[in-house]
């Protein structure tokens, strides 16, 4: 009798789950129409101005956006654990991606060179972000049993280190600095010891600071910042202007479309300003509501962090939690100015192509490796 219930105890550690988290799916969808929605109202001024066409952003979203849904599908239908094998060939076209982009190939806008046009503007850090997040959980996974060891993390560091260094010089600071996050918090959350992490946080921290004062723009923002209404007509033009139609929206918003702001006293309301046109339009209630929409997609990704046993695997979910919640976060707290203007957009909501497709490729990744969670009846089995 005990070894028949030992062997079903066995063959259900084994079996992956058959669905996939259909919670998390509809929430993930949830956040891509009122993304669409909030596009075609932010951005109809803009568009309407520059390309004589108000639905040009509109239209371009969708487009994205049903590219995003085809990857999210493949890739919840391939086993997760084939990026374990093709890691190195990931991580190597990622740098070869990086490297193009600063060549004459690379498109450059506003002096940056952040995009290579592959018939559509494609953001090469952006395909960084995942390849990061599988090298890194490449290598905790083998290593798991060493982690807190110093030969351990010095290689994924140094991949990190790397792929930040070609971000950086395009330049992308906000980009650079979320995914050195993301990887430094992955390596932790593996095993690496607080004692490494601090010695190596030191260091860091006082890396990114000293970046982030060799560029006279980034201090610029960092002032404004500290005080967002010194310079209303100028420095401080972005933020204040964040404030106030946030302000105006009070606790109802001034309904859907109906947003003053928008009309060239944002900067990209329909990208790295487009919770603050959420927040005019709709209000107070509705803006805590999308971040406790925000939330309870952070915690399906936790539940599936803890549901998951294989080492690869819960890394890439801790890894995608991170870049979702961190990248969240920086965009909020820049339209609120609780955080240093990083010019980053707000995941599945704002504009951009790149961004929306990669984001629903990892959602896809999620979804696959939650077949293999382990359900609330197979723990009930092994108790």
């Amino acid at each position: 009798m005990q070894s028949a219930i030992k062997n079903d105890i066995k063959k259900t550690k084994r079996e992956p789950a058959k669905r996939i988290d259909y919670i998390m799916l509809i929430t993930v969808i949830l956040l891509v129409i009122i993304g669409v929605l909030m596009i075609f109202s932010a951005s109809s001024v803009q568009a309407s101005y520059e390309y004589n066409d108000s639905t040009k952003f509109l239209r371009s979203q969708l487009q994205f956006a049903a590219i995003g849904f085809v990857f999210m599908y493949i890739a919840s239908k391939v086993n997760y654990k084939i990026y374990k094998d093709y890691v190195f060939i990931i991580y190597i076209f990622n740098i070869i991606l990086l490297i193009l982009t600063l060549s004459p190939l690379g498109v450059s806008v506003a002096g940056a060179k952040r995009w290579l046009n592959v018939g559509f503007r494609f953001q090469t850090s952006e395909f960084s972000k995942f390849a990061c997040i599988v090298t890194t959980a490449y290598f905790i996974n083998l290593n798991k049993y060493t982690m807190h060891k110093l030969k351990s993390v010095i290689i994924p560091i140094g991949f990190l280190i790397l792929n930040c260094a070609l971000i950086y010089v395009q330049p992308s600071f906000s980009a650079m600095s979320i995914i050195l996050m993301v990887g430094l918090i992955m390596i932790f959350v593996g095993g690496m010891s607080v004692k490494f992490m601090l010695i190596s946080a030191v260091p860091f921290g006082v890396g990114i600071i000293t970046l982030m004062m060799k560029q006279q723009y980034r201090m610029a923002r960092l002032i404004s910042f500290l005080d967002p209404f010194k310079d209303t007509s100028g420095r401080d033009w972005q933020i204040s202007n964040s404030i106030y139609a946030m302000a105006s929206g009070g606790l109802f918003g001034v309904g859907f479309g109906k947003s003053t702001q928008k009309y060239f006293y944002i900067s990209q309301p329909q990208n790295d300003f487009i919770f603050a046109v959420i927040a005019e339009e709709f209000g107070f209630l509705m803006s805590v509501l999308l971040i406790f929409i925000y939330v309870f997609l952070i915690f399906r990704i936790f539940r599936l962090f803890v549901d998951t046993k294989d080492t690869f695997g819960k890394m890439i979910v801790c890894g995608v939690g991170l870049q979702l919640g961190l990248q969240t976060i920086m965009n909020i707290g820049v339209a609120t100015s609780t955080l240093p203007n990083t010019g980053i957009g707000l995941p599945f909501i704002s504009y951009g192509g790149t961004s929306i497709i990669m984001f629903l490729s990892m959602t896809g990744v999620l979804l696959n490796i939650s077949r293999y969670r382990v359900s609330k009846r197979k723990k009930e089995v092994v108790k």
